[in-house]
């Protein structure tokens, strides 16, 4: 009996443990200032329109019908928000936008550019855009979602740590690491 406890009591550790796994690396949201999606953090001018995307990044689905988000701006203006393709928005609630599209869109190479965003900030201050679930959402709680042409929802994964911007605007971004041989940085010194 007590084999069978222990047995019982493992099983359900590793039940609840897989139960547990959640795959952070896909079905990335970010705002980025290249359709590619790759960079959200840059430098801005003052009163100087910013263009950006929402962008869909290591999507698993192959293609999507609907999506939705709720966005926060600090310290930064929105000027426009405009879902890509023939669409119907509904924006029940300020900073939401949940966007039906007309026919499922092919997502390529695991991205899709959802939507053209311009943004202007007014002081050099950081700035920041975040990203959370609506109010009326499609999964049982309040995420980022997606859906495909098969009517599966998808949670979309703000990236970087929870509570982080989407985007970071003049907020000291992280330099990329290149790589240099020693003799390129020896000519730099002749």
């Amino acid at each position: 009996m007590k084999k069978l406890a222990l047995v019982l009591a493992l099983t359900l550790t590793a039940f609840a443990g897989s139960a547990m796994a959640i795959d952070y690396s896909s079905n990335n949201v970010g705002i980025y200032s290249d359709e590619a999606g790759t960079e959200n953090c840059i430098t801005s001018a003052i009163f100087t329109p910013i263009p950006a995307y929402l962008v869909f990044t290591q999507m698993t689905a192959t293609d999507i019908s609907a999506w939705e988000i709720a966005l926060s701006y600090e310290n930064v203006l929105l000027l426009s928000f405009t879902p890509r393709g023939q669409h119907i928005m509904a924006s029940p609630r300020a900073g939401e936008a949940m966007v039906g599209l007309a026919a499922p869109a092919p997502v390529t190479g695991g991205t899709y550019v959802a939507a053209d965003v311009s943004l202007m900030v007014q002081n050099i201050n950081p700035a920041g855009v975040k990203a959370a679930g609506v109010f009326f959402h499609l999964l049982p709680y309040r995420a980022p979602a997606y859906i495909n042409s098969l009517d599966v929802p998808f949670e979309l994964y703000p990236i970087g740590e929870p509570g982080a911007p989407i985007m970071t605007i003049n907020g000291g971004c992280v330099v990329s690491e290149e790589t240099t041989s020693f003799g390129g940085v020896k000519s730099l010194f002749r």
